[in-house]
């Protein structure tokens, strides 16, 4: 399961907002509200709007913060949900504003209720910056990207930011439609790509389809968090997803030399490989395709890797929960 992406969410707690922002918007922006967002010890404070907003794509005005500023500043999160998830599982897919591809990947429980939503977006093909066509924009440094352009100094958002936001809403609502709020400044992929796939998905929700989804996530102890994802049909396995996410702070990565990796995915990142030498994903590709041949986590081929003894751990785990 290369491309299934079902990493990173820990439930958002809407806590609280406040008027509306005191900023002068040109006539046809929407409103917005000061909205606070609690996880994991973190205060999130965003600009929400309840409709689209004036892209400001391919603009670059006058820098207000220094980089320094702007790390301190803005904050996200690509950590997945810590233990053992199960359920129905459900996924849609479609390509967007010039080719983007969103993905919205599903998890309910037996009586129908969201207990997991997790979307992605890989940049299409022909994106204007080269390094991050078909990336992953989640589990890459794009959002750091983004952080980078003057454009999101008045914002202090990523699309990460905006996609949490909107995950969040849907599991504390239990619902795939009709509106929500979302994070001004990373509105418009939500609009434009993921809420329509949420609402397609409405009714699907409603009866199983014989698809079960089987996730395990644990830390390591180093600032990485190994994460295991299985996918059955009718009891067969059919995607089987390795990954090792690096943590949202550089200064919980015990290497240093792997600091500058945080927020990011072995798997997903576009230097990791590049710049350590460590064969990652052909490594994780071989394993995850002997699971599937074998119909086995287990049956796999010994090596002599920290990435197939950090896999094993969560596959004997996982292996116990799909009995």
């Amino acid at each position: 399961m290369k491309r299934l992406i079902l990493g990173l969410f820990a439930a958002l707690v809407l806590v609280g907002c406040s008027n509306e922002n005191s900023k002068t918007e040109p006539a046809n922006e929407p409103k917005a509200k000061k909205t606070v967002v609690q996880e994991d010890g973190h205060d999130y404070q965003y600009d929400v709007v309840t409709s689209a907003t004036t892209s400001t794509f391919g603009t670059k005005p006058d820098a207000k913060l220094t980089p320094e500023q702007k790390e301190k500043q803005m904050f996200w999160s690509v950590q997945p949900p810590i233990g053992v998830v199960k359920g129905h599982y459900y996924k849609n897919e479609g390509l967007f504003d010039g080719g983007n591809k969103g993905i919205l990947e599903l998890v309910t429980d037996d009586d129908g209720k969201l207990i997991h939503v997790e979307f992605n977006e890989f940049a299409s093909e022909n994106y204007y910056e080269p390094k991050y066509a078909n990336a992953s924009k989640r589990l890459s440094d794009y959002a750091f990207f983004q952080a980078t352009n003057t454009r999101t100094d008045d914002t202090l958002v990523t699309w990460v930011n905006g996609i949490t936001f909107l995950e969040g809403q849907m599991l504390q609502e239990n619902r795939l439609d009709g509106n929500f709020e979302t994070v001004k400044g990373s509105s418009n992929s939500a609009r434009n790509g993921m809420m329509p796939l949420a609402a397609a998905m409405k009714d699907w929700v409603k009866k199983p389809f014989g698809f079960y989804y089987y996730g395990i996530a644990e830390p390591l102890g180093n600032g990485i968090t190994a994460r295991l994802q299985v996918v059955t049909k009718d009891g067969k396995i059919t995607q089987v997803a390795y990954d090792e996410i690096f943590a949202d702070r550089k200064t919980d990565i015990t290497d240093t030399s792997l600091q500058n990796f945080y927020r990011q995915s072995k798997y997903y990142s576009l230097d990791y490989e590049r710049e350590t030498g460590d064969h990652f994903v052909e490594t994780v590709d071989k394993i995850t395709n002997q699971a599937l041949k074998s119909q086995d986590l287990l049956r796999i081929k010994k090596q002599d890797s920290q990435t197939y003894t950090n896999y094993m751990r969560l596959a004997e785990k996982l292996q116990t929960e799909m009995k």
